[in-house]
This record gives structure tokens, sequence and C-alpha cells, in this order.
């Protein structure tokens, strides 16, 4: 598997006055620079629903309290079910709360639908990325385990690399600008780079199941 080193040596090929083998110069600062890189790119994958969204975990209700603690280094969560107490096994997706059109009360969603529903195992949920809260309120400790993207651990020399080899090449192209910054530069044209850098890649990872055209099914036949 890919590790580390392998971009850095990227990296060299792409620029060719750095030193990026073990313990050269440059080897410290182009880590810095694919970190900030990678930072990048987990940004915009995590505005897509689904694409490397193979991590999961649990977090954990408490009983007559309407939120839990989002989960750390979490940058989004595709799915959530609730696990049999006496199993450990799923029993059912919860339901994400969204927006709806039409008219609503104008209170706080939390409050409008605690005091609205009894107590008991969630089924629902809304977050805001700093707390999960539970519909209804739960009655007891219930585990929920969650499925979506965590952001990987930050990239060493001798440490494997979290994602498929295509990523390789434009994480290594954008830590090279990255390190071509100057005092002054404007750090929102990086922005817009990482967008047209990783667009494609995060568009390849996306579509690992493709399906062919329908085919036609012809029922009747017509004669002249």
């Amino acid at each position: 598997m890919a590790t580390g080193q392998t971009i850095l040596n990227l990296m060299e090929v792409l620029d060719q006055e750095l030193q990026n083998q073990p313990a050269e110069a440059d080897v410290a600062t182009s880590l810095i620079a694919l970190n900030a890189a990678q930072d990048y790119f987990e940004n915009l994958l995590a505005l897509k629903p689904n694409v490397m969204g193979d991590t999961t975990g649990t977090v954990a209700t408490v009983n007559n309290t309407e939120t839990t603690v989002f989960p750390a280094g979490v940058l989004r969560i595709d799915r959530l079910q609730f696990l049999d107490p006496t199993t450990s096994r799923p029993q059912w997706d919860l339901e994400r709360i969204g927006p709806s059109g039409g008219h609503a009360m104008s209170r706080r969603w939390p409050f409008y639908l605690f005091t609205t529903q009894a107590p008991g195992r969630p089924y629902a949920y809304w977050t805001n990325g700093r707390n999960i809260y539970w519909a209804p309120l739960p009655n007891g400790a219930y585990n929920v385990r969650w499925y979506g993207l965590q952001s990987a651990t930050d990239i060493t020399a001798g440490g494997t690399f979290a994602y498929p080899d295509i990523v390789m090449l434009p994480l290594a192209s954008f830590a090279v600008k990255l390190m071509g910054l100057g005092v002054g530069d404007d750090v929102g044209d990086h922005a817009s780079l990482a967008q047209e850098t990783f667009s494609p890649v995060i568009s390849a990872l996306e579509r690992y199941v493709r399906d062919r055209v329908a085919p036609f099914d012809y029922r009747y036949t017509h004669t002249t």
C-alpha cells in the first residue's frame, strides 16, 4: 500500500528542487503542505453523500437528554441505525429530520419536537455538526451506529496513505502549489484551485458502482 513517502516522491517529480528523501531538508515542510492539501480534499469530499463513507462507530443516547455530542473527527454522517440493546444488531434506520415546506410554529425545533412526543427509543434525528438531536426524547441509554466519512490521520512519511492511489498525484500537485505561496498571496485562489484539482478525482470515486444502459423490452410487433 502507498505511504506518505510515495507522495513525497511525487512532489519531487513535480518540483525537482524539493529534497524529500528521508532526513532531507524539505520533508517536514512538505508534510505540512500535504496535510493541508488533505484537509482541502476532505472538505470537498464531505460535500458528497456516501463517497468514501466507509467508517463506522457508535454514539450513545442518555436517558431524558435530547442531545448527544457529535462524534469527533466525523465530517459527514450518511446513515444512523438503532442497535438492539440485547443483540447489538441494527433494528432500524433513523430518519433524518430536514426542513419542510408550508407553515410551521415559530418555536425552536427542539422545543417543538420534544413537547409534542412522549419519550421513547429514537427513530429520527437532526444534527448541526456539534450535537445530534434525537426524536423522540430518549427514555434510556441506547447505542446508535453511524456510517460516514471521518477525517484521516495526518500523513507521515512512513504511514499508510488513507485514500486510493488516484488521489496521490492531485494531492501532491496541490501541496506543491501550497508551498509556492508567497507573502500577501490570496489564499482564496487556492480554494478555487482545490475545487478544480480534486473534483475529477471525487467524481471518479463516487462512481465505483456503474449501471449499464437499461435494455428495451419489445412487447409488441407492428406489421403493415
